[in-house]
């Protein structure tokens, strides 16, 4: 499972359209937590690298708690660890990754 996608610096409303079904895309989960958690959720880059953390556990096997572990291990806090985490859990039931 690779990350597709684009840098995470792009302008909201440049994308219109959600990612292709069946491809993760850790940009958008890190919108998601924007657009949830507002400003006070952190840089979208470092959001979209904490995506990415959870989803590469995900495709390890891992449960809800392991990807929680993952993003943690990767300095992130509880707080935006659990929102990272639901985000992405939240992308694979609308996307289908």
């Amino acid at each position: 499972m690779v990350h597709v996608g684009g840098s995470g610096r792009y302008v909201e409303g440049e994308r219109v359209f959600a990612p292709p079904s069946g491809v993760f895309d850790a940009d958008w989960v890190a919108g998601i937590v924007v657009d949830r958690e507002g400003a006070r959720s952190g840089d979208r880059v470092e959001l979209a690298r904490a995506a990415q953390l959870a989803w590469d556990a995900r495709g390890r096997g891992a449960d809800g708690a392991g990807e929680l572990a993952a993003v943690r291990a990767g300095g992130f806090d509880e707080p935006t660890a659990a929102a990272v985490c639901g985000a992405v859990a939240d992308y694979v039931s609308a996307y289908g990754s």
